[in-house]
């Protein structure tokens, strides 16, 4: 029967869209409470993935707005922040919010705090959209590259892709075009596996515009085939390439050609386009008039554009609007005006060219910023690999770090490698009898206990009260192990209770030739389980 705890569960799901309430209520009415609920635990998380990759933004702000009061409702924090992080990514991608920067930063905070990487790549990719878009690019371009050396391989490929097109775009508004062109080129090779004709136009878009701005002609000629052959493949798509075709139109002086594109698929191509591009467009606009000798059109575009970035604070288009409101003013004849806005624009782009750089150490050039970005993202990557608690290396650490562990045992034909599981017996009544605070305290220790052991080499926590120990292979391995159970039953916690005593359960696996990661963990879960039900406080292995 399900219990009132999870029925108000449930009923909170009715305030969730269609779709996702579905999703979350088709689940077995028999099962358990506590089953139900890490089953909705694990539906809400899978709802979250679908949301930060909808390209309906409005439906993406929605759902994660209602999967984040279903989160907080089940005391999940972590998965709360992270809808609340994609609800404001897809707003500043729609109607702009000015609240993302320091909400961002906060949880970022916090998820730096509790090692959730998952949430720290989410927080670095919002920020470095914001100060992008802000025309801080050198701190942009440090975030997006952060946020995607965050990712753990378990993402779904189109949210890579996704995160790598927001990094090249700070890299290419950092003034790093050959960087840029690197990663949009990886990102290209995974919407090419998830035959993502849009994602394939916009990378092609953003690469043909950076190459266009740093006048590489054979790069945008590179990017302008790509187009071609996405248009071939969906000409529904050409609607949002439009840009890109109206600007080749007006770098190659067909002004009349341009206005034609744009008279077919007007200023907006996309429904809920992002301010930025419909600023561009107005640009472009603006061009084009300028081009055809419609002045007063042109600076009624420009105008227009100028409200837009008002509104969202588009610094980068900014600039450029007002270097082309410098070639109006010349061309309606008032050269006075032509040389005060050439030198607004020239003093802008250089308070740009400084904001970019002072928000990263000493003032160094962008370049050096992306390196150091990358090397303090791999130093924050070592941290989430260490357990918050004990501080000592936790599950991530293991999938990281034993493989390559395993292999040196493999091919360098010293002794025999060997690994153990440890795991507390009836740790739940320490929690139970003495509170959690207590069972903290005791891991604790016996985390520290464990490193102290001679002849173990690595101690890791892979669970709650379980424990990963990596043996030497010179030692005498059943020794060893014996001697760390010898150690914990000689533990003693007058601070809780006098009579508190610890023993734990061992279960051993070695390494022969041709052994896996996956099978060698296997084996020790067995032997575990085989000690537990010989009576526990024992060691079971291959000898």
């Amino acid at each position: 029967m399900v219990s009132t705890v999870v029925s108000e569960q449930l009923f909170r799901l009715s305030a969730l869209p269609r779709s996702l309430g579905a999703r979350m209520t088709k689940l077995d009415a028999a099962t358990e409470g506590g089953s139900l609920l890490l089953a909705q635990e694990r539906d809400l998380i899978g709802a979250l993935e679908d949301a930060e990759i909808c390209i309906d933004l409005p439906r993406a702000v929605a759902e994660a707005a209602a999967i984040q009061a279903v989160a907080e409702s089940l005391g999940r924090t972590d998965v709360a922040l992270w809808a609340e992080i994609t609800k404001l990514d897809a707003l500043a991608r729609s109607d702009g919010t000015r609240d993302a920067v320091a909400r961002g930063t906060g949880v970022l905070a916090w998820a730096t705090e509790q090692g959730d990487a998952r949430l720290a790549s989410r927080c670095h990719a919002l920020l470095g959209m914001m100060n992008i878009i802000a025309g801080l690019s050198g701190a942009g371009a440090e975030h997006a590259t952060i946020a995607v050396t965050l990712l753990d391989g378990t993402e779904r490929p189109r949210l890579r892709a996704k995160l790598l097109t927001r990094q090249a775009v700070g890299l290419f508004a950092a003034g790093l075009p050959g960087h840029g062109f690197d990663v949009s080129r990886r990102a290209m090779l995974l919407a090419e596996d998830l035959d993502d004709l849009e994602l394939m136009a916009q990378l092609a878009s953003n690469a043909y515009h950076a190459a266009m701005d740093e006048l590489m002609q054979d790069e945008a000629d590179s990017w302008v085939a790509t187009i071609d052959r996405v248009i071939e493949a969906a000409p529904e798509l050409e609607a949002g390439l439009s840009d890109v075709l109206i600007r080749s139109h007006v770098a190659a002086g067909r002004p009349e050609d341009a206005l034609v594109v744009l008279d077919r698929y007007g200023m907006d191509a996309t429904p809920a386009s992002q301010p930025e591009l419909r600023a561009s467009r107005k640009l472009l606009l603006a061009q084009i008039h300028l081009g055809l000798g419609n002045l007063d059109l042109a600076l009624e575009s420009l105008d227009e554009a100028q409200e837009l970035i008002e509104l969202h604070e588009l610094e980068d288009i900014g600039a450029s609007v007002l270097e082309e409101r410098a070639t109006l003013a010349a061309a309606q004849g008032d050269f006075q005006r032509a040389y005060e806005l050439h030198r607004t624009f020239h003093g802008a782009a250089r308070r740009r060219w400084i904001e970019a750089r002072r928000s990263e150490v000493d003032h160094r050039f962008a370049e050096q910023n992306v390196t150091e970005a990358i090397l303090r993202a791999e130093e924050a990557e070592a941290a989430v690999a260490v357990d918050p608690l004990t501080r000592i290396p936790n599950r991530r650490w293991v999938e990281d770090s034993l493989p390559d562990i395993i292999n040196s045992w493999q091919v360098d034909g010293g002794p025999a490698g060997a690994l153990a599981i440890l795991d507390l017996d009836h740790f739940k009544l320490v929690n139970d009898r003495y509170g959690h605070a207590a069972g903290d305290d005791v891991l604790v220790a016996v985390a520290t206990c464990l490193q102290e052991c001679r002849g173990v080499r690595h101690v890791a926590r892979i669970g709650g009260e379980e424990f990963l120990l990596v043996l030497d292979r010179d030692a005498d391995q059943q020794g060893v192990v014996l001697q760390v159970l010898d150690t914990l039953r000689e533990l003693r916690w007058p601070h809780i209770h006098l009579g508190l005593c610890l023993t734990a359960s061992i279960g051993i696996a070695r390494c022969t030739p041709g052994t896996q990661t996956a099978g060698l963990l296997r084996e020790a879960d067995r032997n575990l389980y085989r000690a537990k039900r010989e009576g526990r406080d024992r060691a079971v292995g291959p000898w």
